[in-house]
């Protein structure tokens, strides 16, 4: 909370109108920023995403190293999972992918 309070405090913006996105792990950070905050952000853009790390080999690699070999400790960062169990006021999402992306043609 640090950051978006720094940012209200400081730029000339209107703090009530935030948004986040991000692309490939940014995209991934921003869905999940967006669901595990209802109400913080007005909208959320991925732009080529990992959208369900728990189910790639990448992601399952990733896990692993930074949260350890309990799976469902993992749901808490999955942003399909997330997605799933939301409960906030709907929010406007917008992912795009890439059908040439390396991690599509993989089915990750």
């Amino acid at each position: 909370s640090e950051l978006p309070e720094l940012i209200d405090a400081e730029l000339p913006i209107d703090g009530s109108r935030k948004s986040v996105f991000g692309h490939s792990m940014g995209g991934h950070g921003a869905l999940i920023c967006a669901l595990k905050n209802p109400g913080m952000y007005k909208s959320c853009s991925a732009f080529s995403p990992i959208c369900n790390p728990t189910q790639c080999p990448w992601g399952e690699k990733a896990f692993t190293g930074y949260l350890g070999d309990d799976k469902e400790a993992w749901k808490e960062y999955d942003a399909t999972e997330l997605a799933a169990a939301y409960a906030g006021d709907k929010l406007p999402v917008l992912c795009d992918q890439g059908l040439a992306d390396e991690f599509y043609e993989k089915k990750q």
